[in-house]
């Protein structure tokens, strides 16, 4: 009798177990898709460079992620194309005395498609913005870094805001 009480609270218990799963492996992702191709990015602003920022940084995500291969555009499954659509910078924090800028604020704005290569079917298309404020020193030089420097983290934000809305599980 005892041994059918333990039976019983295994099995119940091994039953209760069997709908969970490992945060992590849920993915928006159709079967058969488990690489991906990211061409350089399109650059429609005045800011050279920018597009090989937000490029290196979601091949750089997606590499690091090993969850979807990076490969070229001929042996991916997936393609992942987009466009640097605007880059702004505007004055957010201004002396009093003498009306000069101390900080700027960089906006940067990319839309990005991914889609299917043997069909072409698009899975995503969308437009992303985020910022960085960076400091205005009275060097040129070190205030241009700055503003790379921004570029860089917004677009490793970007990268991983892309990667999730492709990735991501609900």
């Amino acid at each position: 009798m005892r041994r059918a009480q333990w039976t019983i609270l295994f099995a119940f218990l091994f039953l209760a177990g069997c709908g969970y799963q490992l945060r992590g492996k849920e993915t928006n992702l159709p079967p058969g898709i488990h690489s991906v191709a990211i061409p350089i990015f399109a650059n429609r602003t005045d800011q050279t460079g920018v597009e090989t920022d937000v490029t290196q940084a979601l091949t750089a995500k997606f590499i690091s992620s090993k969850r979807l291969s990076v490969a070229t555009r001929e042996s991916a499954d997936a393609l992942l194309t987009g466009t640097v659509k605007s880059f702004t910078i505007t004055p957010v924090a201004v002396t009093t005395s003498i009306q000069v800028s101390v900080e700027y604020r960089a906006t940067l704005t990319v839309e990005f498609t991914f889609q299917g290569t043997k069909d072409g079917k698009v899975f995503f298309r969308e437009e992303m913005s985020d910022w960085r404020n960076y400091p205005v020193e009275s060097d040129l030089n070190a205030t241009e870094q700055n503003k790379r420097e921004a570029i860089r983290r917004i677009s490793f934000l970007l990268a991983e805001r892309v990667y999730e809305q492709i990735l991501g599980g609900f």
